[in-house]
């Protein structure tokens, strides 16, 4: 009981954590946004990536809909990445990782 009861404590620490400061920096690699695909959920991404530091929600014209635009940055290294959604269904991705070492 003891140890559900920590691993409970321990998960709740971490989602809110997340939840704080616009993403993990150390969520935000080419890694991790290899595991995004097309058709993922927000609530996917998320998992993967955190909370975005930036999102922007329009309707979208004549068809109806909500795009949503996800932007990931971490300032100390100049990593960012975009995702944007259409009614919380991945559409695209793209992402800048300055960071990466080359072989």
């Amino acid at each position: 009981m003891k140890a559900f009861l920590r691993n409970t404590l321990a998960a709740t620490v971490i989602v809110v954590l997340s939840a704080c400061g616009g993403g993990s920096p150390l969520s935000l690699t080419q890694a991790n946004l290899d595991k995004i695909q097309d058709g993922m959920s927000a609530t996917n991404v998320k998992m993967i990536l955190g909370a975005p530091s930036d999102s922007k929600s329009e309707p979208i014209p004549i068809v109806g809909g909500t795009k949503t635009t996800y932007t990931y940055t971490n300032t100390k290294t100049g990593d960012t990445a975009t995702i944007v959604l259409k009614n919380d269904t991945v559409q695209s991705k793209e992402g800048h990782f300055p960071s990466a070492k080359s072989n």
